[in-house]
Parts: C-alpha cells; sequence; structure tokens
C-alpha cells in the first residue's frame, strides 16, 4: 500500500507540473519564442543582416519613392528596404526580427481566441505561423519586406473577423483595393484566408454570399489595376513581392507559410477533438517540450559557420580593414573560393601577397586571385580589377551592376572612386548626392564631397592616390583572361607592382617554378631590395631541384630560407612521404610554405566548369 500511494503521489506532483506549464504555457511560449529568435540572430545569423543591408540602398528623395509607388506592393518594398537600412546594426536586427516574430504569435493568439477555439492543440496552432517566419527568416535571400507582408496579413484578416454588421463587413470590402495595393500579392493569401473562414465559420446566406462578393471584386480590381490603374501585367501584379521578389525565388518554409495562412481557419476549426479535450494540460506542456527542441534544431541545421565565416571576412573587407581580413581568414580558413579571394586581395592591398599568402588556406589555385570567368560573381571581380588599377573596368562593371540590380552602397561607393581617380568630379558628385540622401552613409558622401575639384586631395589619399599610380598609360581591350590582363597592363604600366606581385602569385599558384624564376631577375626595377618569402622559396626549391643558379637581378637568397628548406626536407625524408605523419610532424610556419602547398595541395582550378550556377555562388 505505500509504495502504491508513493506511486500516486508521484504522479500528482508531475500532473500538477504539467497542469502549471498549461496555465503559463502561453507566456512561457511567448517569452521561449522571443529568446529563441533573438540569441540566434544576434549570435548566429548576424551575417544576415550585413549581407541584406549591403544588398540595398534607401534614399531620402521623392524620385527614390516614385519608384515603388507605381505597383502594387511597391509600399511593402518600400518600408522593408527603409527598415533594413538599420541592419548595420546587429542589434537593431535581431531586436527587429524578434519583436515581428513575436507580433505574429500575439496576432494568432488573437485570431484563435476571436474564432472562440480553445481545443488542446490551440497554442500549437498559435505558435506554428511565428516558428515559420522565423526559419524563412534565416534565409540569407529573404528580405524583410516578406515578413512585413505576412504581418499585415494577419493583422488585416483580424481586424476582418473581429468587425462586426453589414457596415463593418462593406467598409471591409471597400478597403480592399487599398489592402491590395500596399500588400500587392499578399492580397491573395488574405483572400483565401477569409474565403475558408466563412466557408467553416460563417452560417446562413454569409456563408457562401460573402466570399463570392469578395472573390468577384477581387476580380475586378485586380482587372482595373492590370488594364487601367498601373498596366501591369498579371504575372507581376499577382507575383510581386511574395514570388517576384528580389531573388525572384520562394524557399520553402515562406511557402508554407502562405498555404497554411490561407487553410488556417481549417485547421482551427477540425483542431477541436472533445475525446482528447481532458489531455490539453499534457498536449500543452508536450508542445512547449517538443516543439522548442525541435526550433533549435532546425536554426542549428541552417547555420552554415563557413557562410557565416565568408560574410564576416566580406563585411571587414568592405570597411578597408585589411588587417581584419587576414586575421580572420588565417584563424578560419574558407574552404570556399570567396574568401580566400578577398584573403589575397587583402592581401595585396597590404603588399604583402607573396610574402604571406600561404599562411592561409589555398585550395582553389589561381581562380582565388580573381574569380576569373564568373559571371555570377561580378559584384566582387570588381575589387580584383580596382586593385591591380584597371580602373575604368571596374567603373564598368559597378555601373553595369547599378543598371541591373539599382543602388546599393559598395556600388555607389565604387562609382564615386573610379569618378574621382579619372578626374570626372561633375559625376563624382552626383552619386555623392545619392550617398548625402542615406541615413549611414552620409559621413562617407562628405569625405569624397571635400575631394570634388580638388585633385590634391585625390593624389594624396591613401587609397585614391595609389591607383592613381597603378593605372595603365595606354588603353587596351580588356579580355577575360585575366592572366591576359595583367600582362597587358604591365606592357601598358611597367612600374605597376601590384600587376607584378599578382602575376607571380599566379604561377605560385599554378605550381610554376620556373616561370617564377624567370620573373625574379625584373624585381629591382620595381624597387625590391629582397625577395617576398614565397617567392624566395620558389627560387630555393629550383636550386635544389635544378641544381643551377638563376639570374636574381642582384638580389640575395636569405641564408635562414635555406636553412628553413634544409629542415623541411629532413622531416619528408624522416616520413617518406607519409602526409599525415609530416603533417603532425611540421611545426605551422613549416606548413605555411610554398614547398608545402607544392607537394600537398590540391587545387580545385576548374572550378566553374565543374559547378553550378548555384554552386558558384556560395548563399
Amino acid at each position: 500500500m505505500k509504495r502504491r500511494d508513493k506511486i500516486t503521489a508521484s504522479g500528482e506532483k508531475i500532473l500538477n507540473r504539467i497542469t502549471l506549464i498549461s496555465d503559463y504555457g502561453m507566456q512561457l511560449s511567448i517569452a521561449l519564442l522571443f529568446a529563441t529568435a533573438f540569441i540566434y540572430l544576434y549570435r548566429y545569423g548576424n551575417g544576415i543582416f550585413f549581407y541584406q543591408e549591403n544588398r540595398s540602398l534607401f534614399i531620402y528623395s521623392g524620385e527614390f519613392l516614385r519608384k515603388f509607388i507605381v505597383k502594387p506592393g511597391g509600399l511593402l518594398t518600400y518600408a522593408g528596404i527603409f527598415l533594413t537600412q538599420g541592419y548595420f546594426s546587429p542589434l537593431y536586427g535581431s531586436l527587429l526580427i524578434s519583436i515581428l516574430v513575436l507580433s505574429i504569435c500575439l496576432i494568432f493568439k488573437a485570431i484563435i481566441k476571436r474564432m472562440g477555439v480553445t481545443g488542446a492543440f490551440s497554442l500549437f496552432i498559435i505558435l506554428l505561423p511565428s516558428v515559420l517566419l522565423l526559419l524563412s527568416q534565416t534565409q540569407i535571400e529573404f528580405p524583410l519586406q516578406l515578413s512585413l507582408g505576412f504581418f499585415i496579413t494577419a493583422l488585416w484578416f483580424l481586424v476582418s473577423i473581429s468587425s462586426e454588421g453589414k457596415s463593418s463587413h462593406f467598409i471591409i470590402m471597400l478597403l480592399f483595393p487599398l489592402f491590395f495595393y500596399v500588400a500587392g500579392s499578399f492580397a491573395l493569401i488574405y483572400l483565401g484566408m477569409y474565403i475558408t473562414f466563412s466557408l467553416f465559420y460563417n452560417n446562413g446566406r454569409q456563408k457562401y454570399s460573402g466570399p463570392l462578393l469578395l472573390l468577384g471584386y477581387a476580380i475586378l480590381n485586380i482587372i482595373v489595376f492590370s488594364e487601367i490603374i498601373f498596366f501591369q501585367p498579371l504575372r507581376t501584379l499577382l507575383g510581386y513581392p511574395l514570388i517576384l521578389n528580389e531573388s525572384t525565388k520562394l524557399t520553402i518554409y515562406p511557402a508554407i507559410l502562405g498555404v497554411l495562412l490561407i487553410m488556417y481557419p481549417l485547421i482551427t476549426k477540425f483542431s477541436v477533438f472533445s475525446r482528447i479535450e481532458r489531455y490539453k494540460e499534457w498536449i500543452t506542456a508536450a508542445t512547449i517540450i517538443l516543439l522548442f527542441p525541435l526550433l533549435v534544431f532546425l536554426l542549428a541545421k541552417h547555420h552554415d559557420p563557413v557562410i557565416t565565416n565568408v560574410l564576416k571576412i566580406e563585411k571587414y573587407f568592405y570597411d578597408r580593414d585589411w588587417d581584419s581580413v587576414i586575421s580572420q581568414y588565417e584563424k578560419k580558413p574558407a574552404e570556399n573560393v570567396v574568401g580566400q579571394y578577398y584573403y589575397n586581395l587583402a592581401l595585396s592591398e597590404k603588399g604583402e601577397l607573396c610574402n604571406r599568402m600561404f599562411s592561409g588556406l589555398q585550395s582553389s589555385g589561381p581562380l582565388s586571385l580573381s574569380l576569373e570567368g564568373s559571371r555570377e560573381q561580378t559584384f566582387r571581380t570588381i575589387y580584383f580589377y580596382y586593385t591591380i588599377g584597371l580602373i575604368n573596368q571596374a567603373h564598368h562593371l559597378a555601373y553595369e551592376l547599378m543598371v541591373q540590380h539599382g543602388y546599393t552602397p559598395e556600388n555607389i561607393k565604387m562609382l564615386i572612386k573610379t569618378e574621382l581617380i579619372n578626374g570626372n568630379y561633375r559625376i563624382a558628385e552626383r552619386y555623392i548626392n545619392i550617398l548625402k540622401k542615406t541615413l549611414y552613409y552620409r559621413k562617407d558622401a562628405g569625405k569624397y564631397e571635400k575631394m570634388l575639384n580638388n585633385p590634391q586631395l585625390v593624389n594624396t589619399d591613401p587609397e585614391l592616390g595609389n591607383k592613381i599610380r597603378l593605372i595603365p598609360r595606354e588603353d587596351f581591350f580588356i579580355t577575360t583572361n585575366d592572366s591576359r590582363n595583367i600582362d597587358l597592363l604591365l606592357k601598358a604600366n611597367p612600374g605597376n607592382k601590384k600587376a607584378f606581385e599578382y602575376k607571380i602569385a599566379r604561377f605560385l599558384l599554378e605550381k610554376d617554378i620556373i616561370a617564377v624564376v624567370n620573373e625574379v631577375s625584373k624585381m629591382k626595377d620595381f624597387g625590391y631590395t629582397t625577395i617576398p618569402k614565397h617567392i624566395e622559396e620558389a627560387v630555393v626549391a629550383y636550386i635544389n631541384f635544378s641544381k643551377e643558379s638563376p639570374d636574381l637581378g642582384g638580389l640575395r637568397i636569405n641564408q635562414e630560407t635555406e636553412r628553413r628548406f634544409i629542415g623541411y626536407g629532413s622531416i619528408l625524408n624522416t616520413y617518406r612521404g607519409d602526409k599525415s605523419q609530416i603533417g603532425k610532424a611540421m611545426k605551422k610556419s613549416e606548413k605555411n610554405t610554398f614547398w608545402y602547398y607544392l607537394q600537398f595541395s590540391t587545387i580545385k582550378s576548374d572550378f566553374w566548369k565543374s559547378s553550378s550556377p548555384a554552386d558558384r555562388n556560395i548563399y
């Protein structure tokens, strides 16, 4: 009996705890939802904010607004871009999205209450839209305006079902054109929600007359908007901004969320099962215990540390913080060409390309120098041309991207810099005026504005002045072969040291020791007093393999390099080509050499040819 009493008492305690969880289930769920969203976005997903902020530029001008008011859904996109401009702060972005996710949850709580749904699964169906919205927001191409679209759709549906009386329903219907104009294609989701609600919750005539009347009125509005007011094709009118958004694709989570909203009244109708109502406390507790760990699991699954690392490197690069680019990449080497590309660019800007490039992973071979042949990476290849002094090509690509994709912060800044370098001050002023009408980039605009009609300031600027000295002195046609472009650039400006180092870096990455050695005799003409580390390593390897002394143009090999080569060879001889044992025996400094790259690297040099466009774009 005592044992049975103990079991009964334990069962009652468990039941009491479950009841307590159930009683405070909604409050606990709201707190967990907000905390999960904020912690994930601020700690792991903050690269999304950097990426999206740099893919749009909000301009405070009537001309910019006019581009959005000429089609339904444009104001929603305008609002999204307006709020996105604050994404330069991860704290702001994390709070904004977390509050938006939480607001969706509260709206559906009110919807459920208005429908009179009190079933055992009510907590689950309240939380589900918010969970799907959060998962959607983890997608790097999912713009803020789509989250706003789902928010105002749910809110307008709540207003619609909360109004009572014929006059209220009549006003709701009359306001549908305004909602359609603001929300665009999200109005179709609202239409589906309202029709489903009427069919399953209304009685009498209104069950069918209300939906038919609204549907007919909506079709009339679409025809008027398409043929008379906005002159937009039906595909654009019905697809923007939900389907025809910036990424031109609707990924799995927003697609599920859209279908869920349309079917939401039906789901709530059949979520009440009288037989299981007595287990409501258990089901509520199970919802909390199972749903949030599942959400955390899915968030962790969608978090890609490689993309996060590359975005961090890219952010440092956009800030022109070369030291941080280099240290971040060497701390967390990226197994993709984009991270290696930014690393090599930063080394070049620091004058360290041939001295340090093998301190970081170089698994993509010469492709990591210029992303050669990649149309998908045009917004990045600009920086290669800008770095080596092909300013006109950088300007051409920046202008082309602006025409295709509109204003972005980096594009406008590149156009300003290239126009200032070329002395086109009047054109540069136009772009500066655009930058002055932004929130975050006014400081940059002020800096460049001081340089207008002042060549002295341009020439003495550490960045722009250096680029002027790299410009080719004769014109030539840019080819699709960047190795050929560098040769043409060196012919047009024989003193371009950056182009010369890029040429040798390509030979090093191609493991062409003879080509490297043949260039060493020219180095004194470029002002070298010592041979950079990796070039010296290639020369020492050549001497030991060929037993010949090449022409070094008056420069000398450092004896320390020869000693390092002897020590490196000693380890190789000891372990006779066993890479795993060699790797364990060698210090980091011995692995960060051209010799180690020469023997053990696997070059993915045909990356663009062997992969699809989706694979070539890392996010």
